[in-house]
This record gives structure tokens, sequence and C-alpha cells, in this order.
């Protein structure tokens, strides 16, 4: 594996006035919760008393006009926009425009004196300019969410070309053990390497007072996200109709983009509310808002940034036993984490829901009280004290 122990001597072109470190983040997605989080760490960083924050977003992004005026208004400093793509296939098409991020990277980084460079999620293109940023005089820690494609996932074509990057990185975070372990066992990352930290709550608006869940009326539970093959739709109409049949009250909202199949009628027939599109995050803020819960049927997971978004709502998380969700959800506090991934043990977690006094209440309480070690603050210190190793500079 490539290190970044040799790097130039940095030459500043623009005087720094604080001594703080200096951390650029990187997003260039398009769209998704990682838009979200970006936007959230660029706020956390802007106002965080340890680091100086920087961040580096595409222009197609669905949010970036967000991130303009974050920045007009003050919220935010150090925007870096940068143009990557409209469609997938125009990664192969704007190639050429890798060259000139290369040179526009790294002049950033010696012009800034960036300490760091913290890639948020790999980019297609990471292999191509991740080497760039050592070259340049800055770490580079880069933050992996899965070490496999997800069964079913249209992006995982591209998932072992965009980890080729992390060859070049001082350090690679990840957000759950699984993950970690995962990464440790296929020998993508040394040990030395690997640091796990968590995955921070997801705040679409001001956190609503949560749904009163009333005795003997439906428990109203949310199923958010694209629909693919690993979220377990068909699991979870199973696990409806079989509570159903014990006469156990829940209405199911299913909201996302993606091929609902065979359970589109039996969805029909169980009375859910069913939106099949991509949501604008205007939506989501709302749809969490009139949910008690929300419910993952995953079959297969790394962590979950819908329970990150539900946890962000004040709502609980009723959720399958997969990959690096049962570390997410603290069972009994800030949701249910079944037996097993099956009808019956989240049917049992549902009614369980319904039927044990003052759980969701206390729940909805725990969450609250909570939030602050589940914050994006914490999130953005945690991740800068391991791109800038000495401590006593943050």
């Amino acid at each position: 594996m490539t290190t970044n122990d040799a790097r130039p001597d940095r030459i500043s072109l623009e005087p720094s006035a604080t001594a703080k470190p200096r951390v650029m983040f990187c997003y260039w997605g398009r769209r998704g919760a990682m838009s979200r989080f970006t936007l959230e760490v660029a706020r956390a960083s802007s106002g965080s008393e340890r680091v100086e924050g920087f961040v580096c977003v595409s222009r197609q992004n669905e949010i970036f006009s967000t991130f303009e005026a974050d920045e007009k208004n003050g919220l935010t400093r150090g925007l870096l926009p940068i143009d990557t793509f409209d469609t997938n296939l125009g990664a192969a098409l704007h190639i050429r425009r890798v060259f000139d991020l290369r040179k526009k990277l790294a002049a950033h980084i010696v012009r800034d004196r960036i300490d760091a460079v913290i890639e948020l999620m790999p980019h297609i293109w990471t292999p191509l300019i991740a080497p760039v940023y050592g070259r340049a005089g800055a770490r580079f820690v880069s933050v992996v969410h899965d070490a496999d494609a997800h069964p079913g996932d249209p992006t995982g074509a591209v998932h072992n070309w965009s980890q080729r990057g992390l060859r070049y990185a001082d350090n690679v975070v990840t957000l759950s053990e699984t993950v970690a372990e995962r990464l440790a066992a296929k020998g993508s990352v040394p040990q030395d390497k690997l640091r796990t930290l968590f995955l921070p709550d997801l705040t679409y608006g001001a956190p609503a007072s949560p749904q009163a869940l009333i005795p003997g009326e439906p428990v109203r539970l949310l199923f958010l996200g694209r629909i693919l093959p690993y979220k377990g739709l068909s699991l979870l109409v199973d696990t409806l109709e079989l509570l159903r049949l014990r006469g156990v009250p829940v209405h199911v909202g299913v909201f996302g983009e993606g091929e609902l199949g065979r359970d589109a009628d039996r969805l029909t027939a169980l009375g859910a509310e069913v939106v099949n599109r991509w949501l604008t995050e205007e939506e989501i803020a709302t749809v969490t808002a009139r949910y008690h819960a929300v419910i993952l049927s995953h079959i297969e997971a790394s962590q979950s940034g819908v329970a990150a978004t539900a946890l962000g709502s004040g709502i609980p998380v009723v959720t399958t036993p997969v990959g690096g969700l049962p570390g997410q959800i603290d069972d009994g506090r800030t949701g249910i984490v079944a037996e097993r991934a099956d009808p019956e043990a989240l049917a049992d977690c549902i009614e369980r829901l319904v039927r044990e006094p003052g759980l969701y209440d206390s729940m909805c309480a725990h969450i609250a009280a909570t939030r602050d070690t589940r914050s994006m603050r914490r999130f953005v210190a945690d991740i800068c004290r391991i791109a800038v190793p000495d401590e006593s500079a943050i």
C-alpha cells in the first residue's frame, strides 16, 4: 500500500489567519442521503472551534444551491465547487475533467494550506485523484460505508474500482465494526490504518414532536429509501400479513424509488400508502413527522442512513439484526432489534412496540436525551482527530 509519508514543503500564497488545522471535506456524488450528510458536515465544521473547515462538492449535486446559500449567508465558508457529471454515463464522457480537477485540487491544498483531505464517500474518480493529496502535502482520510457491494444495487458495478483509491489513504474510517471487520478480512486495508466511528443523526429540519401512539389505533411504520433487493421489502410485506392475522393494527408507508414487483398488489391489499419515486429533502422531513417509527426489513446491510434519518427526526427504528444495524440501534432504547431476519421475529418486534406499555414513549425520550452523542458536531471532531493526529492542535 502506498503511503503519504514524504510530503513537500508548502509555500503559503495566502497566509493563515488562524493556527487551527485546515481540513477539506469532499463529496462528489449527485443525490441521496450523503448530500445531506455533507451539508451537515460543512455546517458543523464551520462552527468548530477546533478546525477550519472547507467543503468540496459537485455543482451537479441535487442540493448544490443550498451549499451556495449557506456560504452566502455565512453558515459555512470555504466552498470549493467542481464539475463532475449529470448522468452515470457522464462519468466516462467527462473523464478529461479529472486531469483539470487534479491540478485544481493540488493548487487549492497548497494555496490554502490544507492539512488534511477527508473523503466522505469514495467516488468513481477517486483512484485517479487521490495520489494528488499526498503530493500536495495533505493527509488523506477516506470514509468507507460498505466493504462489499449490496446485492442488486446497480452502483455495485464500480464498487471495487472506486475503493482502489484507498491505497493512498493515511487512514480509512468506517461507520460500523461490521464494515471494518470485512475490510480487514478482505485485506483491502491494513488493520493499523482502520478506524471506526459512528453514523451521526441526519436532520432534515428541526425534529418534530413524535406522533402519540394511542392504544387501539394502528402503529404507523415507515419504509423509506431506494427500493432494492437487500432492503427486504418482501420480508416486510410478509410481516405485515402475519400481523394482520394476529390482529395487530398496523399502517405502513412505503416511500422511495425502485421496482415494487409482486409486492405492489400485496401492499395495495394491505392498505399501504405508497409513493414510488425519489423524494426531495423537504418531503423527507414531512413524511418522517407523520409516522411513529421507521422499519428496516433488510436482509443484508452495513449501516443505515435511513436509521440515522429516523433518529434525527426523533423516532425509533425497528430493524432486522443484519450487518451493522444492531450496533447502530440500541435495543429497547432507540429502537427494537429482531432476533432473526424473518417475518415472525420482525412481527414480534412490532407487536412488542404496540403492546408494551410506555415502551414507545420511553424510546422517543431516550432518543431526544442522547442526541448529542450521535451529533454531526461530535462526528466531525472525532474524524478530525484522526485526520490531524496532533491532538494538541484540535
